[in-house]
C-alpha cells in the first residue's frame, strides 16, 4: 500500500495539543489542582491563597504549552510539512520526503492509534510517523487499519525503571 501524505498546519497544531494534554504532567497538574481545592472547600479556615496555589500551575502548564505548540507551528520548514510517501507491506514501513527515505520493519512499532485526522504509529524510541487522513480514501483508510491491526502488537509505554 503507497500513501501519500502531507500534514496540515492545522492537523500538526490539533494533534501537538492533544499530545501535550496527554502527558503525566498535565495529568499530575490536575490532580494537585483538584486536591488542594477540594481541601480548600472542606477546610473551613483554608487561605484564599490556596486556590491560586492550586490552579496557577495547571493554567501555566496550559497556557505555556499553547503558546508554545502555536509558534512551532507556524515554522513551514519543520519536516512534517514536507509531503511525505509511505509505502507499508508485509516487511515493514518504508517512508520517504524530500530529506530522505527511511525504513521501518514492523517490530520497531510499539503502537497505533487513529486521533484528530492522523493516524499515529510509535517506534519503540518514541518517535512518532504521521499519516494524514485526508490522504486515504475510506476504501484505502479500512485497510490500512486491517494492516496496522495486523502487523502491529500494541504494547505498553516504557515505565520509568524500564531500560
Amino acid at each position: 500500500m503507497v500513501i501519500e501524505s502531507t500534514i496540515s498546519r492545522k492537523e500538526f497544531l490539533r494533534h501537538a495539543l492533544s499530545r501535550h494534554f496527554r502527558r503525566p504532567g498535565f495529568y499530575l497538574y490536575a490532580f494537585v489542582a483538584a486536591t488542594l481545592t477540594a481541601y480548600g472547600f472542606f477546610a473551613p479556615n483554608a487561605p484564599t491563597i490556596l486556590y491560586l496555589a492550586a490552579w496557577l500551575p495547571l493554567l501555566v502548564y496550559g497556557a505555556v504549552g499553547w503558546i508554545i505548540i502555536t509558534r512551532r507551528s507556524r515554522d513551514t520548514s519543520l519536516p512534517i510539512y514536507l509531503p511525505t510517501r509511505y509505502e507499508l507491506d508485509k516487511r515493514g514501513v518504508e517512508m520517504s520526503s524530500r530529506q530522505g527515505r527511511t525504513t521501518f520493519a514492523w517490530d520497531e512499532f510499539r503502537n497505533w492509534r487513529k486521533a484528530e485526522g492522523v493516524y499515529e504509529l510509535t517506534l519503540r524510541s518514541g518517535q512518532l510517523l504521521i499519516i494524514s487522513q485526508r490522504a486515504l480514501s475510506p476504501r484505502q483508510a479500512a485497510a490500512l487499519e486491517d494492516l496496522l491491526k495486523k502487523q502491529i502488537t500494541p504494547r505498553p509505554e516504557p515505565g520509568v525503571f524500564d531500560t
